[in-house]
């Protein structure tokens, strides 16, 4: 049995992570279709405009939601791992 000297609560944590990786990969990134029609109108215009900005802007949060979400598995897998490396050296030295 490994020994851990910092205490994880590690199926929390995974838990808490694959819900916010499937909040993060189930967020809508497009606001609202585009208005077409045979008037252009300025309001129109910067009404898709925006939009477009929206959904870019949406789109690169959620890619960094998710790049954030991996760095945060890797960080706590780094963490367990050198927990278990001090514990053995305890061990080892005790």
């Amino acid at each position: 049995m490994i020994t851990r000297i910092i205490k994880l609560e590690d199926v929390i944590i995974n838990q808490n992570i694959t819900e916010l990786r499937s909040s993060a990969q189930a967020l809508d990134t497009t606001f609202s279709k585009l208005i077409e029609g045979g008037n252009k109108l300025d309001l129109i215009e910067t009404y898709n405009e925006i939009k477009q900005q929206y959904d870019e802007l949406l789109s690169q949060y959620k890619a960094l939601l998710l790049k954030n979400i991996q760095s945060t598995e890797e960080s706590i897998d780094k963490l367990i791992e050198t927990d278990q490396m001090v514990a053995n050296d305890i061990r080892l030295h005790t």
